[in-house]
């Protein structure tokens, strides 16, 4: 979306491409995956310091995501 370029007066800031899109779904994609690794790690660490980072990596990773997805939810409704 962003080319370099100011926006023409009364382009619309908020429109999202379908390549922007995939794009932002790939990327969820892969938060979820590291966050479903590392949760899995922790599970099977014997050792209480990595067990506790994994965790926190894993709920770093969903947080992050979940914020994500909820600024992209609220910019949808604006947008209809």
């Amino acid at each position: 979306m962003f080319t370099g370029q100011p926006m023409p007066q009364g382009a619309n800031a908020h429109n999202v491409s379908s390549k922007e899109l995939a794009y932002i779904s790939d990327c969820l994609k892969n938060e979820e995956l590291i966050a479903k690794l590392a949760a899995e790690g922790a599970a099977n660490s014997s050792s209480p310091q990595l067990k506790q980072k994994l965790a926190q990596i894993a709920r770093d990773r969903l947080s992050g995501a979940e914020r994500l997805l909820h600024t992209l939810q609220q910019q949808t409704r604006t947008m209809h």
